[in-house]
């Protein structure tokens, strides 16, 4: 990745999606669609059902799935606070991501752009040991829904870096998506729940397959 700048690799600032990216969270979020969608009456799908868009924000997806609008505020809730209990500990980095986040940690400033909330973010990141690589956590709050929000906010909390050296990793589209909209650089990881097509089509300006190659990327 070509851009000017002082460090290795010209960038400024890495900003990374969690679910997907860093994180195999799979498992403790479709549990948590279970039980917050049981709780409130309405019959689950399939794990594949479930499983089939885990990007978008949780109230997004019990929409579509059909769920009564005077339900899907105790279903969220539901789902928010069993997630917190039991399902960030349903998770695990992705084998080389550890490494990657502390020898990147100390060359650049990281922060998080996810369709978590900031409190539950932070939550998943010390459950699975990796909240110290990150002196910010960002993700969705009240008003700030979005992922081209949630980057925005997230280069807010870094000084307002100049988004040219700015990147953004992430799996799914709306990472690359956001990331354009905020001017800023993408990177597409392949190993997470965003399908090849969905991330070619994407356009990020880089698709990288192992973190190690990401790392390899981030400081030539």
């Amino acid at each position: 990745m070509t851009v000017a700048g002082s460090s290795p690799s010209g960038l400024r600032a890495v900003v990374f999606d969690i679910d997907g990216t860093l994180l195999d969270s799979a498992a403790g979020i479709v549990a948590g669609f279970r039980h917050a969608l049981t709780s409130v009456g309405f019959p689950a799908p399939s794990d594949s059902v479930l499983r089939a868009d885990l990007g978008p924000p949780v109230g997004e997806m019990f929409t579509a799935l059909g769920l009564a609008p005077d339900r899907l505020e105790e279903a969220v809730e539901a789902y928010r606070h069993w997630y917190l209990g039991h399902g960030v500990h349903r998770a695990a980095p992705y084998a080389g991501v550890p490494d990657l986040l502390a020898t990147l940690s100390r060359r650049l400033p990281m922060t998080t752009a996810t369709a978590k909330r900031t409190d539950v973010a932070r939550a998943i990141l010390t459950a699975q040991g990796l909240v110290e690589h990150f002196p910010v956590v960002t993700g969705t709050a009240p008003g700030r829904t979005t992922k081209a929000a949630t980057i925005a906010y997230a280069l807010s909390t870094l000084g307002d870096p100049d988004p040219r050296r700015v990147v953004m990793v992430g799996d799914r589209h709306s990472d690359i998506v956001g990331a354009r909209a905020c001017g800023v650089l993408s990177i597409g990881v392949t190993w997470g729940y965003g399908s090849l097509a969905e991330l070619t089509e994407a356009g990020p300006d880089v698709l990288v397959h192992s973190p190690a190659e990401l790392l390899q990327v981030l400081t030539a």
